[in-house]
């Protein structure tokens, strides 16, 4: 069963994250902000895979841990892309005010 969690991931995260970094690429939205947008994402998915796993009579440990598990990777995700988007407009930044001096 944890393996077919690994699976979900790989194929949530991985397309994701190509889509985010083009959309940064191309210029349309900051990278700081997809990494904002994917750690909300995470946390409502996590609730999202706690209600499709989890069965309200039962009591759904196991499904309840990968739930969490799934919402954290994909929150932590979106810290690690905000985290370098941050990094990335500080240098500009920097960058920019060196080039004006």
């Amino acid at each position: 069963m944890d393996v077919l969690m690994y699976l979900f991931l790989a194929a949530l995260l991985v397309p994701v994250n190509i889509f985010l970094i083009k959309w940064h690429r191309s210029g349309r939205f900051p990278l700081w902000a997809t990494g904002i947008l994917l750690a909300v994402f995470g946390i409502g998915l996590g609730y999202a895979a706690r209600f499709l796993l989890v069965d309200i009579w039962a009591t759904g440990q196991g499904g309840a841990i990968m739930a969490a598990f799934i919402g954290l990777v994909v929150l932590a995700n979106g810290v690690i892309h905000f985290v370098i988007g941050l990094i990335l407009a500080i240098v500009k930044l920097v960058a920019n005010k060196r080039a004006r001096a």
